[in-house]
């Protein structure tokens, strides 16, 4: 398995620099495409991002000849062939857990961990590659942190977003009664083994 791990991309160039030529170099073939996306965001998913990677795949001289997106109405039988016969495998953003639990529920942890071709995941697509996903206190939805096995793909965990404003991403974040500072996360991180931090573009 060929598997890239990404942060945010260039919305204007999101496989350029060398990605592309990558992703051709390693292709064998480029019938089918599989999109494993947060299950809450199935119509942004239809609406928004697929047609955005079927652009930037275009601009870098690749044209699937079939797109699939796993939902969660579809069996676990008709879900593991979409991945068997699959030349590229694209996890998208939002919530790794809630994309975990799409996985888990379909019964593709396996075909996932066993597959053979060309895998990208971006934002929480990386995150759910990594060998533990681990989300910080941010919300009132994850006010702990946040911590899960992934499918461990290579034994490292993977943290994108790490070039993220000062707005975004504060120094200092209140949760409830808590304060937590971005260098809690690393502390954090580092109980959990080898990890990399990922930057957008």
């Amino acid at each position: 398995m060929i598997r890239y791990y990404c942060s945010g991309f260039d919305h204007d160039n999101a496989f350029g620099h060398g990605l592309g030529d990558m992703f051709k170099e390693e292709l064998v073939r480029t019938k089918n495409i599989v999109y494993i996306p947060n299950p809450d965001k199935i119509d942004k998913a239809c609406d928004k991002f697929i047609p955005i990677f079927r652009k930037h795949f275009k601009n870098v001289g690749i044209s699937f000849e079939n797109e699939f997106l796993l939902t969660p109405e579809m069996n676990s039988e008709e879900a593991k062939n979409i991945i068997r016969t699959a030349d590229f495998i694209l996890l998208l953003g939002g919530d790794p857990f809630k994309q975990k639990e799409l996985c888990d529920n379909l019964g593709i942890i396996d075909e996932l961990k066993n597959y053979k071709g060309v895998m990208l995941g971006f934002s929480a697509g990386a995150m759910l590659m990594s060998k533990y996903i681990i989300v910080t206190p941010c919300s009132e939805k994850y006010p702990e942190f946040h911590i899960e096995e992934g499918l461990n793909l290579d034994g490292i965990s993977i943290y994108p977003h790490n070039n993220t404003t000062q707005e975004q991403y504060p120094e200092n974040l209140i949760v409830g009664d808590k304060t937590y500072k971005k260098e809690d996360f690393l502390k954090v991180a580092n109980q959990y083994g080898e990890f990399y931090l990922l930057q957008d573009h």
